[in-house]
Formats: C-alpha cells, sequence, structure tokens
C-alpha cells in the first residue's frame, strides 16, 4: 500500500478539534483519507466492523462513552499493527507511561494549537513506520549477490517480534542504530537490546553476518 492510502481513524469528540486537525493534516499535504468517530464505542465498533482497516489512529484519551486507554487496548487487539498517536489537553506523566509502554501507543502529545507541528510531524512518523511495517519483501544486497527477502515468512521461522522485523529491516538498509532507534521512536541502546536477541534467535554474531 502506498504512504498516502494508509486510512487514518481520528477518534475525537470535540468538532474544532476535528476540524483544526483535518485542516493542518491537508494544509501540510497528508493526503491520507481520514475517518472520523466521536466517541470511544463508536471506535470500538468501527474497528470491529471492519470497514476500513486503520494504519493510523489519533486517539483522544478523555472521551465519552468508553476512554480513550480502553480504546487503546482493544486497537491493538484487533489490529496490532496500527500506529496509535495518543491526545490530551490535560497532560498526565502516569499515563503516558501507561500509554507509551505497557499499551503500545506510538506517541502521546497535549492539544495545543501552538503544538499543531509536533502533531503534524507524528503523524508523518507514524505514517513512515506503518509503511515500513506493511513492507514485507525486501532485496538485500550481500558480497555483490541480490535476494529478496519474505519479512513474514523470516518472523514466523525465528519467532522474532515485530519491532524486531522493523530492526532487522533498518539493517538491511544499512542505517546506523542510532538513526534506526530515531525512526523508531526507540533509544540506541533500545536498538542494540533488539539486535542481541536477534542475533541470538537466528545464530549470528553481527550485521553483517545477519544480512
Amino acid at each position: 500500500m502506498e504512504k498516502d492510502k494508509i486510512p487514518i481513524l481520528l477518534v475525537e469528540d470535540s468538532l474544532s478539534d476535528i476540524e483544526i486537525l483535518k485542516r493542518s493534516l491537508k494544509k501540510c499535504s497528508i493526503p491520507n483519507p481520514v475517518h472520523v468517530v466521536r466517541d470511544g464505542q463508536e471506535a470500538i465498533d468501527f474497528l470491529h466492523k471492519r470497514f476500513v482497516q486503520p494504519g493510523i489512529v489519533i486517539l483522544d484519551i478523555h472521551l465519552p462513552k468508553v476512554s480513550g486507554m480502553e480504546v487503546l487496548k482493544e486497537a491493538k487487539r484487533i489490529v496490532p499493527d496500527a500506529v496509535v498517536i495518543m491526545m490530551t489537553g490535560h497532560a498526565s506523566v502516569q499515563t503516558a507511561v501507561q500509554s507509551l509502554r505497557r499499551e503500545g501507543a506510538f506517541d502521546y502529545l497535549r492539544k495545543s494549537k501552538d503544538r499543531l507541528p509536533e502533531v503534524i510531524d507524528a503523524v508523518r512518523l507514524a505514517i513512515d513506520q506503518r509503511a515500513l511495517r506493511l513492507q514485507t519483501r525486501w532485496t538485500v544486497e550481500s558480497n555483490g549477490d541480490q535476494r529478496v527477502i519474505d519479512m513474514t515468512k523470516l518472523q514466523q521461522e525465528f519467532d522474532l517480534s515485530n519491532r524486531e522485523i522493523d530492526v532487522i529491516k533498518g539493517v538491511c538498509q544499512g542505517t546506523p542504530n542510532r538513526q534506526i532507534g530515531e525512526k523508531l521512536f526507540i533509544s540506541e541502546l533500545t536498538v542494540k537490546g533488539h539486535l542481541k536477541n536477534i542475533f541470538q534467535k537466528i545464530g549470528v554474531h553481527n550485521r553483517a553476518t545477519l544480512v
């Protein structure tokens, strides 16, 4: 799927915030289709009915009927690879940590007109990550030879996590650990930890041998 075709699900009860964000996306040349629901229960119904499988979910934490945290849990259960950006008007460190570490959100941002550029940057990064996840066949060059690798088969054969596959794709592109971390929103130390696990699972000792 092309990056500009990846669907976005916007879960927001404020009409003004919906219009501001939609205008900002259009102004910043992000043409992806945006589907809007206005409460937590409607969001869960949308995900269950699978009219569209959203690649990106922009999710307000404070929603009518069902909380944003509950929607996040359900979204990650129904569409595990969806990239979720949490939004709030009242920042909470505890909720941010829970959203990002425990529930698998991609980012956690405060709602503010002054922070719209941060939101747009987060959406762009989320689209890039989703596109990276959707690309399953990769051409790898080693010792002058080219091979096409099916990352889905690789993941199944060696019991690799989605994050480990993302790191492998970065390695195949020749991307340094620091830049892999920046693209995946994780630290360079975390990338090294993933690589250590990957080497153990596949039975190699360094990046070159992995490729």
